[in-house]
């Protein structure tokens, strides 16, 4: 039973910085075919969250943009977990998902990817100082917390743009920190400070939270 909670936990958080090239299909759908690798198109209506529903394998890439102003940038304005990929501020574009041809060299080529996507969001947040999703100065650092809940470790790591990445009973994820919320996944917490942590409470299940403390996790 045990596993089931920790495996039901991960899939919904988890959102690795690796992924592989694509093609235009229909909004939150997998394209056809039983191929491995499969592309999904996912957009940020009226500059809203949105999670489109696929199977990842824990892999995906942004292959095209097709929002004009909103940029897509991964653990900022987009990212995914097992069962899907989210989107938001704008963001729209045509995703790889799945498992593919280019073995190590590829994996190499898209970890770059993200970590250029995450400098990215940092240097572009330098420039907006007076940006409503500013990350304030005590929470970018590292975290670690326990869901009570799942009976999981939690560790995530804020960067000053906002990007968040961590880990969740050894699974890597990404996200990001909005003003007050920090969204991993399917999962939307909002956070409210504590201390020299916080604490984050899930907007659809109030029951469901984790206390954060600062960790030299990741240093």
């Amino acid at each position: 039973m045990g596993r089931l909670i920790r495996s039901r936990w991960t899939a919904a958080v988890m959102a690795a910085v690796l992924g592989v090239p694509a093609v235009p299909a229909a909004a939150g759908e997998e394209a056809s075919g039983l191929a491995d690798e499969r592309v999904i198109r996912c957009e940020s209506r009226n500059y809203r969250y949105n999670y489109c529903r696929v199977e990842t394998d824990n892999r995906a890439f942004l292959v095209r943009q097709f929002s004009p102003l909103a940029r897509c940038e991964l653990g900022r304005t987009w990212g995914y977990d097992r069962r899907g990929i989210w989107v938001d501020r704008g963001c729209a574009g045509e995703f790889r998902v799945g498992h593919g041809g280019g073995g190590g060299s590829a994996a190499v080529a898209v970890g770059a990817v993200a970590s250029a996507a995450i400098i990215a969001a940092i240097i572009a947040q330098k420039g907006h100082n007076s940006s409503r999703d500013e990350v304030p100065s005590w929470a970018v650092r590292n975290f670690r917390g326990f869901d009570e809940r799942e009976r999981i470790d939690v560790e995530v790591r804020i960067s000053p743009g906002g990007a968040a990445d961590g880990s969740a009973d050894g699974e890597r994820f990404t996200g990001r920190w909005t003003r007050d919320r920090l969204e991993i996944g399917r999962y939307r917490f909002r956070v409210t400070r504590s201390g020299n942590g916080f604490n984050a409470v899930n907007e659809n299940d109030s029951g469901h939270r984790i206390n954060f403390t600062p960790s030299g996790w990741g240093r």
